[in-house]
């Protein structure tokens, strides 16, 4: 193949050097290579400035959330340690945010009827929170820093929540649409 090529160039030579280059060829090259280079170097430039906004935004945010949920968890008790209980404010403080936390999940379970695929999604997430509260319980009783447990332990609790909270509303959010349909198609 490449042997023809060769062959059928060289037999009609004179036929492709008919035709010759301007002279100014080369410097229309040069400028035309230096204004797409101008624009990619201000769209690239651009670009880095848009990356670098969304970077700090997202960290900006990232900060406020961290300590708006800082800010939420309220500040732990001191326990005896020398005794090796914990204070009755940590009981009072798990127990509330615990049956908080059941009712939320009783709630969810009602979904499992309704969209078993979206409950095990759910699910899935929760139990990860689930199993490292289970590791903050065990540590508990042998660990001498109960304070420093029991506040992870409140925080695990807390993040639970506001996980079943973001649920329900997604959950409502896609019944809401769901019946909207519904509606739409009457």
């Amino acid at each position: 193949m490449k042997n023809k090529l060769e062959e059928f160039v060289n037999r009609n030579r004179e036929a492709f050097d008919t035709e010759s280059p301007q002279k100014n060829i080369w410097k229309e090259l040069e400028l035309l290579e230096s204004k797409t280079a101008g624009k990619v170097w201000q769209f690239l430039t651009r670009t880095k400035i848009a990356a670098s906004l969304l970077v700090l935004l997202n960290a900006a945010v990232l900060f406020y959330l961290v300590e708006r949920r800082d800010a939420r968890t309220p500040a732990l008790p001191a326990t005896d340690q020398a005794a090796g209980t914990q204070a009755p404010a940590y009981e009072k403080e798990l127990d509330q945010i615990s049956k908080v936390v059941e009712m939320k999940q009783a709630r969810l379970k009602e979904i499992e009827k309704a969209n078993p695929v979206l409950y095990k999604t759910f699910i899935s997430a929760l139990d990860q929170l689930n199993t490292s509260y289970k590791q903050l319980e065990n540590e508990l009783a042998n660990n001498p820093n109960k304070a420093q447990l029991l506040e992870a332990m409140i925080q695990n609790l807390s993040l639970q929540q506001e996980l079943l909270n973001q649920q329900l509303t997604i959950y409502q959010k896609i019944k809401q649409t769901k019946h909207e349909n519904v509606s739409k198609n009457i």
